[in-house]
Order: C-alpha cells, then sequence, then structure tokens
C-alpha cells in the first residue's frame, strides 16, 4: 500500500512544477504539491495543466473556496463540503455523466483540529477486491448498479472499462449512493476497504494536490477551526494527454489495445 512519502511531490515555485505535477498524475494519478497559497499562482498552475470547469459553487474564475457556511434548510448533503464534518473518500461529481477530469485542492488555512485529507487510491481498491473477492468486483462492475446523486443522478457502475481498457472508478457512500440489491451485501466491507487503504495527509497552509478523479477517491475528517481549502476542477489540455483511469494489476483485458 502506498503512503504519503510514496506519492510524487512537486514545489510551484520550481520552473519545472508543471512538468513534474504532469509526470506525477501520468504514473501514480496524483502530485502532492507546496507554495501555493497565492490564487492566481494556484490559477496559473492550474491552467497550465486544465481547461477548468465552472461549477455551481465556484467564483468567477472556476476557484471554489470551501469553508464553512451557515447550515442551509435541511441540510442537503451536496453540501456538506461547507460543513466541518467528516467527508468520506469520494469522486468529485459523481452525479454528473461526465465528472471532471482532474482536481486540485489547496489549503489556505488548516483547521484548529482535524481536517486531515483522506486520499485512496482506485487502482489499489479495485486490485485488492479482484485479488480477495473477485465476485464481489463482478458486482461492482455491473451496468446500472449504482446510482449517485438525486433526482437527476448518474446511474452506472463503481469500475467501468474505457475504451481502450482501462479502469475507472466512480464512488461515494453517503446519502447520495444507492446500490442494486446484488450490491448491497458488499457495501460493509466496501467500506472497510476504503478505510484500510485511506492513506491521511495533513496539509499545512499552502499545499495540497492534484489528481485524475476517475483514479483518486478524496475525503477529510471533521475538523473545528476555520478551515479553508481552495478547489479547482477541470480537464486535460489536448496538449496533455493524461490516462484515464489505470490499468489493473491483472489486466487480461491488456490485449485489446493490440486488436
Amino acid at each position: 500500500m502506498l503512503d504519503f512519502n510514496d506519492l510524487p511531490h512537486a514545489d510551484l515555485r520550481d520552473p519545472d512544477s508543471t512538468a513534474r505535477i504532469l509526470n506525477g498524475l501520468t504514473t501514480h494519478g496524483i502530485t502532492i504539491f507546496q507554495s501555493g497559497i497565492e490564487r492566481n499562482n494556484l490559477l496559473r498552475a492550474a491552467r497550465s495543466l486544465i481547461s477548468i470547469r465552472a461549477h455551481r459553487d465556484s467564483d468567477s474564475d472556476g476557484v471554489t473556496v470551501i469553508a464553512r457556511r451557515p447550515a442551509s434548510r435541511g441540510g442537503k448533503t451536496s453540501l456538506a463540503g461547507f460543513t466541518d464534518r467528516e467527508l468520506w473518500p469520494h469522486t468529485e461529481g459523481s452525479a454528473v455523466c461526465r465528472p471532471p477530469r482532474v482536481l486540485m485542492l489547496a489549503c489556505f488555512r488548516p483547521a484548529q483540529t482535524g481536517g486531515r485529507s483522506h486520499l485512496v487510491d482506485g487502482r489499489e481498491l479495485h486490485d485488492e477486491i479482484a485479488r480477495t473477492e473477485p465476485a464481489m468486483l463482478a458486482a461492482l462492475s455491473m451496468p446500472r448498479s449504482a446510482y449517485f446523486g438525486g433526482g437527476s443522478g448518474h446511474l452506472g457502475a463503481v469500475f467501468e472499462q474505457t475504451t481502450e481498457g482501462r479502469i475507472t472508478v466512480r464512488l461515494r457512500l453517503d446519502e447520495l449512493a444507492r446500490f442494486s440489491p446484488m450490491l448491497l451485501p458488499s457495501i460493509e466491507r466496501l467500506r472497510r476497504l476504503v478505510q484500510q487503504l485511506t492513506i491521511p495527509v495533513d496539509l499545512p497552509a499552502g499545499h495540497g494536490y492534484f489528481l485524475l478523479n476517475d483514479r483518486w477517491l478524496h475525503g477529510r475528517t471533521k475538523f473545528t477551526g476555520n478551515r479553508m481549502m481552495l478547489r479547482i476542477i477541470g480537464d486535460p489540455l489536448t496538449t496533455d494527454r493524461l490516462p484515464s483511469g489505470f490499468w489493473p494489476a491483472e489486466a487480461p483485458h491488456r490485449d485489446l489495445r493490440a486488436a
């Protein structure tokens, strides 16, 4: 299992930081960065790699400020990121047909206590399930077996195969996820595996990460204080051919590439 020290790192002050981030995304699906507290510097780094997507909660430049907001009526789970509650590792935009391919999250102000980032490599999750419970993997890969979101969400599967034969992951385990009856007996086991494979990351001010959203899950622990994070989502520039998803450890379908 990977730990924090195994992950690629980059310093945004280095002239070659874009290349380092891109290399980390290509090889591991993630890069941890530092020295990114200035909003303009974060935008510059993001624009060098992705076409930024606007979000319902973002400012006009595409940056979403993740901080506690006054409680909304009904306590919608879709707004849970703007509370101090725990967030289970999840796919950003799991309820939309085409989630953003890349997520950037940077710490502007850490929490007083808690607020630790939790990261899960979807490849490790997939491979562990394939190794120990292949029937469970088959169920998680079944079309129309998982629904994410509210009234206008997405019906699909946790693991899906791309046209290249790679695997992508789409997952959340909160109130905005519903699973087919055949999957329900596996959900508690899936929760335990997500916990087991979680990489805890303490992000000081100015530190953050870029990750491939169709490979990595991200979340956080409950916190106190005025924690503030800056989030940017988007899709790779055409010149940056970042892979979609991952090759699993055991991949008999790789032969499809030669077909």
